[in-house]
């Protein structure tokens, strides 16, 4: 196994905008459509939606540009879902994208947090969901982050994950260049495979914080979707 890398993104600059910033942005939102990510995080939801917890409350950690929000919204209101859905970033410049992308779904709103401080906490909902961001903690830090706020999440924690390893490194190298995504896209992708977590990492993050009720599986492409029910087994 290859060693986790803690070099930081391009996308990780805060102050990050204009044309670079939403070009990232639309690239991000083709990968997360069109390989899965959207369809796994929708579908999970689903699995664990129970109908008295309608409005639900969810919080959409490391929105980005708001794709999956909205992907999530979209298909709550096709089943006649009521909800809610806050997006956290700490870039002010992809929430005003977020926003204007969004604005049709009145459900959607938007926070700016720093959400890798140490003072950062969640506020009391029913299902956390985030997609490719959770690597950006340390381990101990992750582990912290759950321990404190298992407790404010209702229902579900919904993580969509890269899965760090080799041959996904190569693949994606090999295939990158087909992509139809910006440069810093490609070298951010890159980057983020050597930050990810892999299983062995998860479960050992898990143990630590404390959570034994949870569904940790492989989704293609080198992905991992993780479901974590604090009140109840799953």
């Amino acid at each position: 196994m290859i060693a986790r890398s803690s070099e930081k993104e391009k996308l990780d600059d805060l102050n990050l905008h204009g044309r670079q910033l939403h070009k990232a942005l639309q690239s991000l939102e083709w990968v997360n459509r069109w390989l899965g990510n959207h369809r796994s995080v929708v579908t999970a939801i689903h699995r664990i939606y129970k109908k008295e917890e309608s409005p639900l409350r969810i919080i959409d950690l490391g929105c980005g540009g708001g794709d999956l929000a909205l992907a999530v919204a979209k298909s709550l209101q096709q089943h006649k879902i009521q909800c809610t859905i806050t997006g956290i970033d700490g870039n002010a410049n992809s929430l005003a994208y977020a926003q204007k992308k969004c604005e049709a779904f009145s459900e959607i709103s938007f926070l700016q947090a720093d959400i890798l401080s140490t003072g950062f906490s969640i506020q009391p909902c029913d299902i956390l969901i985030s997609s490719h961001f959770m690597y950006h903690f340390t381990e101990d830090a992750l582990v912290d982050f759950l321990k404190n706020n298992s407790s404010a999440i209702s229902t579900a924690f919904i993580f969509s994950e890269l899965k760090r390893n080799r041959l996904a490194m190569r693949l994606f190298k090999f295939i990158s260049f087909l992509l139809p995504i910006s440069n810093l896209a490609k070298e951010d992708g890159l980057l983020a495979i050597k930050r990810s977590f892999s299983e062995k990492e998860w479960h050992s993050i898990l143990q630590q914080a404390g959570i034994g009720s949870y569904r940790l599986r492989s989704v293609p492409l080198f992905r991992i979707l993780l479901t974590i029910c604090p009140a109840r087994k799953i």
